[in-house]
């Protein structure tokens, strides 16, 4: 883009005008007709149809996304590849993704957590444990190729374990690639912003503070209404930019697999698609802003367009 993510991120904090991120990949996919009720999910597609892949980086750079994430949340050895077709097929996404934007926007490379694999909707919860030499043996062929392949900004995201996160932090520091970091939040009082694993959002903060390779912090693939509490929470904890990107305000029902829309009697207002506060989220601290699960092209359009009307001049 004829610039560094670090030095866009920086112009960004000094104006106030977020970076736009991509929404959700595996959704854009599925309104394409393309089936994810595999192990891989959406990285499948790294082997078997990235064309489809790269025309839906495509889209999201097209609606005005900076920054499109790469197809890698998902992949591990736990899917039935070793360690080397891990790191192939993560070097492949960053080129996917780099050719089907051409130079338009950022890439990042996606890390989901370890609870991702389990497809249990365990990155909703953090309920599982390892020791920290099984987390890095885990995460650490992933991070190594989308570092090496040139990816712009590692993003760590999804993250639902605090002991999981103090690995991934020490894993980018290694790899040293701009990482951001971003997690889940445990459902609950909304005054009182937690990871699902009961970890503080201070605790967070704490890591990325003596981790300085990680650039931005905040949460993703939360409900829009749990937002604001938790960029207020994480802005007493740091002086990193803040970055937001919820879902659509469905909550996933990890039985059945399927996501759900809210009873209209727990509905809040800034649950609704075109709706957010993104001024709000922008006062207090956010300079990434996108989508996550259920979002598509169209709702980055419209983000960008709130983000241009006459109140944000």
């Amino acid at each position: 883009m004829g610039t560094t993510f670090t030095t866009a991120l920086d112009t960004s904090l000094g104006s106030g005008v977020p970076l736009v991120l991509d929404g959700g990949l595996g959704t854009a996919l599925e309104t394409r007709g393309v089936g994810l009720d595999h192990d891989l999910w959406s990285a499948g597609l790294l082997r078997d149809d990235p064309q489809t892949l790269a025309e839906v980086h495509a889209a999201f750079a097209a609606a005005g996304a900076d920054i499109v994430t790469t197809a890698s949340y998902q992949l591990s050895t736990r899917a039935g590849l070793s360690g080397a077709e891990v790191g192939r097929l993560a070097a492949a996404s960053v080129d996917i993704a780099r050719r089907a934007v051409a130079g338009a926007s950022f890439v990042a490379g996606s890390v989901g957590p370890f609870g991702a694999a389990l497809g249990d909707g365990s990155e909703y919860t953090g309920d599982y444990r390892l020791t920290t030499d099984e987390f890095a043996a885990f995460h650490r062929p992933r991070i190594e190729a989308l570092a090496d392949s040139g990816a712009d900004v590692i993003a760590l995201e999804t993250q639902p374990n605090l002991a999981e996160i103090r690995v991934l932090a020490d894993l980018a520091e290694d790899v040293g690639v701009p990482a951001w970091l971003s997690v889940t939040l445990a459902d609950g009082d909304a005054t009182s912003p937690r990871l699902p694993d009961g970890a503080p959002l201070t605790a967070i903060a704490e890591v990325a503070c003596a981790h300085p390779i990680i650039r931005a912090l905040g949460v993703n693939c939360v409900r829009p209404a749990q937002v604001s509490s938790a960029l207020e929470a994480l802005a007493t904890g740091t002086d990193l930019p803040l970055l937001a990107y919820p879902n659509s305000g469905e909550t996933y029902d990890a039985e059945t697999m399927e996501w759900r829309p809210a009873a209209p009697s727990a509905a809040e207002p800034d649950d609704r698609l075109g709706a957010w506060p993104v001024d709000h989220w922008i006062d207090h601290g956010a300079r990434i802003l996108g989508g996550c699960c259920r979002t598509t092209p169209d709702d980055i359009i419209a983000l960008r367009a709130s983000l241009a009307a006459p109140s944000r001049d």
